[in-house]
């Protein structure tokens, strides 16, 4: 079962984007008729404020990587929406890992 999140642009625009699927156990309320598993939540934030904190969280790690003077980096991590409440948070890239960051030094003087 997909669960969405609604999401308003800065123009009004409305997008949904899929949340990641939980597994429920236990008891699960039956009903007759519509799905209401697929009714999209409304998000409480417009896309771009919820984009804020994922911005802030990569200026933080461009700053703090910088240090180690790379000649490459790249972090990679994945998000998943928090349903009604509209943020993003950083989600599982691989099996266990929240980043992935790969640093590359050609050793050349410059």
């Amino acid at each position: 079962m997909s669960n969405y999140v609604e999401y308003e642009l800065k123009d009004g625009v409305t997008i949904l984007i899929q949340t990641a699927e939980e597994e429920r156990g236990g008891v699960v309320k039956a009903s007759r008729g519509k799905d209401s598993s697929n009714v999209p939540v409304k998000a409480k934030k417009k896309f771009s404020e919820a984009m804020d904190g994922i911005k802030a969280q990569a200026i933080e790690m461009r700053d703090k990587l910088e240090d180690l003077r790379a000649d490459e980096v790249e972090v990679k991590f994945g998000l998943i929406t928090t349903g009604e409440l509209g943020n993003f948070a950083v989600g599982k890239v691989g099996v266990e890992a929240n980043y992935e960051v790969t640093l590359k030094w050609s050793n050349t003087e410059k």
